[in-house]
């Protein structure tokens, strides 16, 4: 039997494992761990919890079309149906296709996080060509290799078994709410533990272990897709932060000196932003209805060619926008439509670099109009941040420039390849190399599989 854990005001979260099978190009069970393997090298960033250590970086690479982009997707896609307590739209036929009989497989997804000290496990299988889910577990794992279970739920034998630390007062709760939602193969049960339940959780505070393992999903882990930005944009919705964001931007060489805004006039907001502020404005009633309302509302408004704040106080109908725009070096303002797609990227990834709080970011394609001078010297100054804070960061790259030893350990680095279709995850641990190889060479020359092989597409006859 455990103790429950208490959600503090400072959260120290982090990803320990991901594991995904028939989904996309990952046709049988693939792992993926941030757990330290043998490497001795740069210690002081590795997290150590219960004589476990975790790695805060990650970095994975392959061919084009290997599977890189599908891992990450992979993990969207459990981080969504949490969020959403459904099978998001669109997922009827992302079944690994390379067998006919997958169609009629569940897709399994399991995250092993750590949270305030603890580790937990948490997944569902779901048969995606119905949209249906077939099972789902929360697991607290103990140090020694114990597990306590939270919930089991057993979709297809229709039953759901509570976990036996709870009270006997709050089991029998428990099961209420199970044994309503247990025909329901459409939703999840940590979802719905998680929606409307504030009171709840005032009263049966041992249930807490369902809004940790949420808010995980919700609040601590980000993934975006390459044309995403992977942040909520919230640093430059501070003055401090701005000064901040305008440091880093120097510092990549960008020629911008200083981050400001402009409060827009009525004429001047575009039709655009007119339609988002209708969408504002219910989001801002709703929000300011709530039974423990905020006192403002501020959202971040972005598109190619408008980049605009706009705030509103719960006691007053007016609401302010504001404009931001980039001074550079000779004094002039620039749109953020008039920057440089590098400039926009590295603005995307600044809140990574200056982020406190404990978060798990993933970026697909980091490289994506980076320079890879930029590129190494981003990951380079996250590895210097993540030394004192607990924060993760994975990314997919083709960047060889990473592979190196005098800036990652070998168990940050990772390796997606296709065969025959599928794609298989093996880390650069397998391979024992020495810290003195020069891997990304390598790498280059097809050592770890993560190099395109080329065939003629016009074949050349020899000349008669």
């Amino acid at each position: 039997m455990y103790r429950y854990t208490k959600i503090s005001k400072v959260r120290h979260t982090m990803l320990v494992q991901f594991i995904v099978d028939n989904y996309l190009s990952f046709g049988t069970r693939q792992e993926f761990s941030m757990f330290s393997g043998k490497s001795r090298t740069y210690q002081e960033r590795v997290k150590t919890v219960n004589n476990k250590g975790i790695l805060k970086f990650a970095a994975l690479f392959g061919t084009n079309a290997s599977g890189k982009s599908n891992f990450i997707k992979a993990m969207s896609f459990m981080d969504q149906a949490v969020e959403e307590g459904r099978v998001p739209l669109g997922n009827g036929n992302k079944y690994c296709r390379t067998q006919a009989n997958n169609r009629e497989r569940a897709s399994y997804f399991e995250v092993i996080i750590m949270e305030q000290n603890s580790f937990y496990s948490y997944g569902f299988e779901v048969l995606l060509s119905k949209g249906s889910f077939t099972s789902e577990w929360l697991i607290k794992l103990g140090s020694n290799g114990d597990e306590f279970p939270v919930f089991s739920r057993d979709l297809v034998a229709n039953k759901t078994v509570i976990g036996e630390q709870f009270s006997s007062s709050s089991e029998r709760r428990l099961q209420i709410y199970a044994d309503d939602m247990q025909g329901d193969s459409s939703a999840l049960f940590l979802t719905g533990m998680n929606t409307n339940k504030t009171s709840l959780y005032k009263e049966y505070p041992e249930f807490s272990v369902f809004q940790l393992v949420f808010q995980w999903f919700s609040k601590k882990f980000a993934a975006s897709e390459p044309n995403v930005p992977v942040t909520s944009g919230s640093t430059f919705l501070v003055d401090q932060k701005l000064k901040e964001v305008s440091a880093l931007l120097q510092s990549f060489d960008t020629d911008i000196v200083e981050i400001v805004n402009d409060v827009l006039k009525p004429g001047e907001i575009s039709p655009v932003i007119q339609k988002q502020l209708v969408l504002f404005e219910n989001r801002a009633n709703k929000l300011f209805l709530e039974e423990s309302p905020p006192k403002n509302l501020t959202v971040l408004l972005r598109d190619k060619h408008n980049f605009v704040s706009i705030s509103k106080e719960a006691d007053s109908d007016a609401y302010e926008i504001k404009k931001i725009f980039f001074r550079h070096a000779d004094g002039q303002e620039f749109s953020i439509d008039e920057e440089s797609q590098g400039t926009i990227r590295i603005m995307d990834l600044a809140e990574i670099l200056l982020t406190t709080e404990s978060r798990v970011f993933v970026v697909d394609e980091l490289d994506r109009c980076l320079h890879p001078q930029v590129t190494y010297e981003f990951v380079r100054k996250f590895l210097e941040h993540a030394v004192d804070h607990d924060i993760q960061l994975l990314v997919t790259s083709h960047e060889s420039r990473l592979l190196d030893f005098d800036l990652l350990r070998r168990d940050e680095i990772w390796f997606v390849e296709k065969r025959k279709g599928e794609s298989k995850l093996y880390s650069l641990e397998e391979f024992n190399e020495r810290n003195d190889r020069k891997i990304d060479r390598a790498y280059l020359d097809g050592r770890y599989g993560g190099v395109p092989v080329f065939t003629a597409v016009f074949p050349v006859g020899e000349e008669s």
